[in-house]
């Protein structure tokens, strides 16, 4: 199964009944980033504003009543090389991690735009 989604238009991708969540395009630290997915996903109070942290809250969602929850990226963030890759990880991990559970269903979404990078950051990430 692949773990993300790649959309042309993602302008009004993904509200219809899910619990969406529009990653803001000019994020450009990994500080920024957990502070709006801590906001925008209603974080329990303990998130400690890591990567372990986010992946955590990734994998628990009780505090969100809709059975899919939807991570939408219009542009990647323009992070470090290795803030990226460990980013795309923590993401394709809880996605994955969800397949088949009854209780949630995570997708992110990106740009079509996006997918040759995407998937060169996980490839490298598989070949270690």
């Amino acid at each position: 199964m692949a773990p993300f989604k790649f959309i042309d238009d993602l302008s009004g991708f993904g509200f219809s009944n899910n619990f969406c969540v529009r990653i803001d395009p000019s994020i450009g630290l990994t500080d920024e980033l957990l502070k709006a997915l801590y906001y925008q996903l209603w974080l329990p109070g303990y998130f400690g504003f890591n990567w372990d942290a986010l992946y955590d809250c990734l994998r628990d969602l009780e505090w969100i009543k809709h059975y899919k929850v939807v991570l939408i990226h219009e542009v990647l963030p323009a992070f470090p090389e290795q803030d990226l890759r460990i980013y795309l990880e923590v993401l394709r991990d809880s996605v994955l991690d969800w397949v088949g559970d009854t209780r949630h269903e995570l997708e992110v979404v990106f740009s079509v735009s996006d997918k040759v990078l995407v998937e060169a950051v996980l490839n490298d990430l598989s070949d270690q």
